[in-house]
């Protein structure tokens, strides 16, 4: 089985926030704040987005490198090459602890530990091969 090392983990984030964002834009509609969307499945350069789902705040990212199909599940892709990658993906600062209330009524919030892009945190990332 395929060893993911954490320095491998840092750099594969970056691709799969950048690719993730696009998704979301494209196929999410984030400004709403009231509706739950579940999308099954999107494809996109190559990459099979499963179980895409915006429930409010977060966003909970799938992708898979290989068709998802039960009678031909891993046939496209050789033993080794099959990669899941999953996130949640939050607007940034929404994951955070509240430390306190400033002078102007505004929450003081800790520091965001996830990755930020485009205003959003991408948390909790996990990648596997097989």
């Amino acid at each position: 089985m395929p060893r993911i090392t954490k320095a491998h983990m840092k750099e594969s984030i970056v691709s799969f926030a950048n690719d993730t964002m696009k998704i979301m834009n494209e196929n999410l509609n984030l400004n709403d704040l009231t509706n739950r969307e579940d999308k099954p499945m999107i494809e996109s350069d190559g990459w099979y987005y499963k179980s895409v789902a915006n429930i409010k705040p977060e966003i909970r990212i799938r992708r898979q490198n290989y068709r998802p199909n039960n009678t031909k599940f891993f046939k496209d892709q050789p033993k080794g090459n099959r990669i899941n990658e999953e996130a949640w993906i939050y607007k940034e600062g929404m994951n955070c602890n509240i430390l306190g209330i400033d002078e102007n009524g505004q929450y003081i919030n800790d520091k965001d530990n996830g990755f930020l892009i485009d205003g959003f945190s991408v948390q909790d990332y996990k990648k596997s091969a097989f």
